[in-house]
């Protein structure tokens, strides 16, 4: 269940600790492993069990054998402040047992380690106390949007060559709080269980697999968490895509920072009229 990519990273710790004390990022990475950091992209992760938790039940004996930080499994890496470090706030305290409530609901193992350890593991950056070790995540497959008023999204955003991952987390954000993760959030029960019963989402997300960001745990840190709730579709040719999606119902708006003059439809020729962002809801009225 766990694939490949999620976010490069390089051995690291020490060269003089002994072999059962280093982590070897690459070779995590390989073996199917990410690093999530920060509250709200774990939270999230632990709430939709999206993600592979499950402890490798062909872990051979010398996997086992090494220490937790570098050890191929699943497992939470709390900041241990045991030393000190200040008094947390009460939001603080409840996200924290939160967090490790819902790791153990899911069977992932908590480990306390120093500040240096999650830097490491994070690649410095603001991790907030937690990295979670856990399977990737990818795009689904979606080569042709289902037609309008089927039970799906009534908006689709299409996203083109979004490459920085900064940019794709903060557009994943957005889409989330207007109705992406609709899903998520009108559950029978109230918790976020990924989307499990309830309304779907009114904004879905499609990205051209080619020249798409992946879903890195860069990206889930840029989404604020959405990423963990959001299911992200792609297509291996965007253009066909939204040929076929305008064929079969859908009013396709393309937005540009600019556009050239003289510009014309590829399937009838005919000229493109560019409306101002402000004037397409009156437009759409």
């Amino acid at each position: 269940r766990r694939g490949g990519g999620g976010g490069g990273g390089a051995s690291s710790s020490s060269e003089s600790a002994p072999p059962e004390d280093r982590t070897d990022l690459r070779a995590l990475e390989a073996a199917g492993y990410v690093h999530l950091y920060g509250v709200a992209p774990i939270l999230n992760a632990l709430h939709a069990e999206r993600r592979d938790f499950e402890t490798p039940g062909d872990m051979t004996e010398d996997e086992a054998e090494k220490k937790p930080m570098a050890r191929a499994s699943p497992c939470l890496f709390v900041h241990d402040k045991s030393s000190g470090g200040g008094k947390r706030s009460a939001d603080k305290l409840r996200a924290a047992r939160e967090l490790e409530d819902l790791a153990g609901s899911v069977g992932v193992p908590i480990e306390r380690v120093d500040k240096g350890v999650l830097n490491t593991l994070c690649g410095n950056r603001p991790h907030q106390g937690y990295v979670l070790r856990c399977g990737t995540l990818g795009f689904d497959a979606l080569p042709r949007l289902p037609p309008p008023g089927d039970d799906g999204p009534r908006l689709w955003l299409a996203l083109d060559e979004v490459v920085d991952p900064q940019n794709f987390g903060a557009l994943l954000r957005s889409a989330y709080f207007l109705g992406g993760g609709a899903a998520v959030l009108d559950t029978d029960d109230g918790d976020n269980g990924g989307g499990r019963g309830g309304a779907g989402p009114s904004v879905g997300v499609l990205v051209c697999s080619k020249n798409s960001a992946p879903p890195t745990p860069v990206v889930s840190a840029a989404s604020a968490g959405a990423l963990e709730l959001l299911t992200v579709h792609s297509t291996t040719n965007l253009p066909r895509t939204l040929n076929a999606a305008r064929e079969g119902g859908w009013r396709i708006l393309g937005a540009a920072a600019s556009a050239p003059p003289g510009l014309t439809d590829e399937g009838t020729g005919e000229p493109v009229t560019c409306a101002d962002l402000f004037d397409v809801a009156t437009t759409a009225e």
